[in-house]
């Protein structure tokens, strides 16, 4: 049992925190939030709590399931986020301090998926490829190649998230992750020195494990496929407290997660794989070879049949994929789009080539499954490797074949939304098939099999209550629920002014106006960070818009001037905006959450546009048609929700200390229609003259609050 006096002797004043940290200062609420989480461990409750920026959440829950692991030695509790920059924080910043302030010794590791991982094996087996490698090491490195190896040499987790986004794309670093199906586990000549199977070893020794939210998912999925409670080992070892950060991303992650695909590149790749894997050369056969070798019932007949209808069933569904969207839906709906929407009706016209396409694939299926049946008994470790690399082939088809399936069935299942994902520039279309809710898998695999959830983030609450979150993610609500909300502790009305427009030469956001609503921000954007000297960030919703905007200012204002750019490392670019005095960078979605700029590298902060979803978002419509049956509407229950956590994150990115000051522009006009909604949800923010804000008097009153 966590006791109360246990908590005030941690965050009270002058109490364990205090005394290890001279810059530590004792909040209330962060006392309260730990009180939350203790009172979920001590009376196996769930729990759903807001804590706004400064609150100091980790510490509050991170000291709650540390004096829990002090008092059952047989309880692990499991932390995901979803984000690399707080795993790290918690592992190398917070969990150390807390122990040390606490006088405690309890083992906690980071868990990744595999995948996240660099296989040793893979690293020196490429390695021995180059030529006079330990000359050229610690030279100049020139390629990427020699930076990755560098990095390899040093690191101490393998994770390769540690290498720069860049490096992270080469084909070099994808041919060296760690990945199942060619592992040779304890036959591994480099068992000892696997990254991967050593952090495995180190949570299964902790009490703590520190993970990301997909992870979290793949582990419960295989435990819910499998019937396995979470008193066994599957990916995570054995635990029964949960604590999810970052809780406002679950929905869209767990949707992603459960998501199936069928795509021309897909498909080559799994055909490329496959035979690759078959003939090393024309004379040289590898898992043809073991398949006849172990199964002698097996024919050439068969082999040529099986042959033959993979390479009619990769050409055809290519040739099938090529023409699912016209040039005329293309224009209509930009990237996406249900499978209803299409121009020609796919029931009266395309369903019979689906159905064609799955009796193609059933058979290749059933040959499939047969050849290697029973394969792996008795083989060499060599054999093994083919016969699971085949194994996880013969995964992708089944998974082709489901989507095939579900286009074919398409409306006969509320539970599921099918549709279509295209790139304007490339002909080549992706069948989609994804749960419109994870509400029900979140809880059967997940929330209903745990003693201890908590569910925190910074941004939950939509409005004056948890609502739109629970329904999101099944976590349900009533008396059995813990719920706490603590707003962030900083003096927003003396530090930060939200400015919007009401009055003067304003503009709604319109997408049939693009143009003039790209000039009034630029003119907007121009009056704004002059008289602020820079140091702004201007957040969109919309690439397009973004360089449309960019497009107009970039001659026009002197200060240093970034853009998030395809490709572009997120971290680096935030390096480069925090160095370059007085810059302004303008960023897209990765900017909108996750990022810390402190002082006053950032004293104006822009908002484009009032982030609602896409019109477009196909799972979104999917949730508004099933909400339309029950009379309700989207746009209140959907759409507005989701517009206010993301705004909550993007502005968030400006007051992250006390000592912080900066100034806020919600740039369009939609604004003052919602403003009662944002308010419910924001901080206290200074606004001047709420009802007469005028769109040329905001680079004065900038000027007047910032110096």
């Amino acid at each position: 049992m966590i006791s109360l006096s246990d908590l005030e002797d941690i965050f009270a004043s002058g109490g364990k925190l205090s005394r290890r940290l001279p810059s530590y200062e004792n909040r209330p609420d962060q006392l309260s939030m730990a009180e939350d989480v203790a009172r979920c461990y001590n009376e196996n409750r769930k729990g759903v709590i807001e804590a706004g920026t400064g609150i100091g959440k980790s510490y509050a829950y991170l000291a709650v399931a540390l004096l829990n692991a002090q008092e059952n030695s047989d309880e692990k509790t499991v932390i995901a986020t979803s984000n690399v920059a707080l795993q790290q924080q918690l592992i190398n910043k917070d969990l150390p301090t807390l122990e040390s302030a606490l006088d405690l010794d309890i083992p906690y590791a980071l868990l990744l998926g595999r995948n996240r991982y660099v296989c040793v094996s893979k690293m020196l087996n490429a390695v021995s490829g180059f030529r006079n490698r330990e000359a050229k090491l610690f030279e100049e490195a020139e390629t990427a190649e020699d930076k990755i190896y560098s990095w390899f040499r040093s690191t101490e987790t393998g994770i390769m998230e540690e290498l720069e986004n860049k490096l992270l794309r080469t084909s070099f670093a994808a041919n060296i992750r760690s990945d199942k199906d060619t592992c040779l586990k304890q036959r591994c000549p480099h068992i000892g020195k696997c990254f991967y199977y050593n952090a495995i070893q180190k949570a299964k020794n902790s009490r703590l494990i520190v993970t990301n939210h997909a992870l979290l998912f793949i582990d419960s999925y295989i435990r819910a496929a499998g019937d396995e409670g979470f008193d066994e080992s599957v990916i995570i070892p054995p635990y029964n407290r949960l604590i999810i950060d970052e809780c406002h991303n679950i929905d869209k992650s767990a949707t992603e997660f459960f998501s199936l695909s069928l795509s021309e590149e897909r498909v080559r790749e799994s055909y490329r794989k496959l035979f690759s894997i078959t003939y090393k050369n024309k004379n040289n056969m590898h898992l043809a070879d073991i398949i006849t070798t172990y199964k002698k019932e097996i024919t050439a007949d068969d082999a040529r049949a099986f042959n033959v209808n993979l390479t009619q069933f990769t050409s055809e569904v290519c040739i099938y994929l090529k023409t699912l969207v016209s040039a005329r839906d293309r224009q209509l709906f930009v990237s996406e789009c249900l499978v209803t929407d299409t121009q020609e009706n796919f029931d009266a016209v395309r369903k019979g080539e689906a159905a064609q396409l799955l009796i193609t694939l059933d058979e290749i299926l059933k040959a499939f499954r047969f050849f290697l049946q029973g394969l792996d008994k008795n083989c060499s470790d060599e054999d093994e490797i083919y016969i699971n690399l085949a194994s996880g082939i013969l995964g992708e088809y089944e998974e082709y074949h489901d989507v095939l399936l579900s286009f074919y069935n398409h409306g006969t299942d509320d539970s599921t939304v099918c549709y279509y994902k295209f790139r304007p520039d490339e002909e080549g279309v992706t069948m989609c098939v994804s749960p419109v809710s994870i509400a029900g898998r979140m809880n059967d695999f997940i929330f209903s099999k745990l003693d201890t959830v908590v569910c925190t983030s910074a941004t939950v609450k939509t409005g004056k209550n948890f609502n739109y979150f629970l329904k999101q993610v099944g976590l349900g609500s009533g008396s059995e629920l813990v719920t706490g909300f603590y707003p962030s502790p900083f003096d927003y009305a003396r530090n930060a002014m939200l400015l919007f427009p009401v009055r003067g030469n304003f503009m709604r956001f319109d997408a049939q106006q693009k143009d003039s609503y790209a000039e009034y921000l630029a003119h907007m954007i121009e009056d704004c960070v002059n008289a602020s000297g820079g140091s702004a960030l201007v957040l969109f919703t919309s690439k397009d818009m973004m360089e449309r905007v960019y497009a107009l200012v970039k001659d026009n204002i002197e200060m240093p001037l970034l853009i998030q750019k395809t490709g572009t490392s997120t971290n680096l670019l935030r390096k480069k905006f925090l160095t370059e005095k007085n810059s302004i960078l303008f960023g897209l979605r990765s900017f909108w959450e996750g990022i810390d700029v402190p002082g006053d590298a950032l004293r104006l902060l822009i908002i484009t546009q009032l982030p609602f979803p896409h019109i477009q978002d196909c799972i979104m419509r999917a949730r508004s048609q099933l909400l339309m049956k029950e009379e309700k509407s989207p746009f209140l229950y959907i759409s507005v929700p989701e517009m206010l956590i993301t705004l909550k994150q993007g502005l968030g990115r400006l007051i992250r200390s006390e000592s912080d000051r900066g100034v806020v522009i919600i740039a369009d006009g939609r604004t003052s229609r919602y403003i009662e909604a944002i308010r419910n949800c924001l901080p206290p923010y200074y606004i001047p003259d709420e009802e007469a804000l005028d769109v040329s008097s905001f680079a004065g009153k900038i000027e007047n609050f910032l110096f």
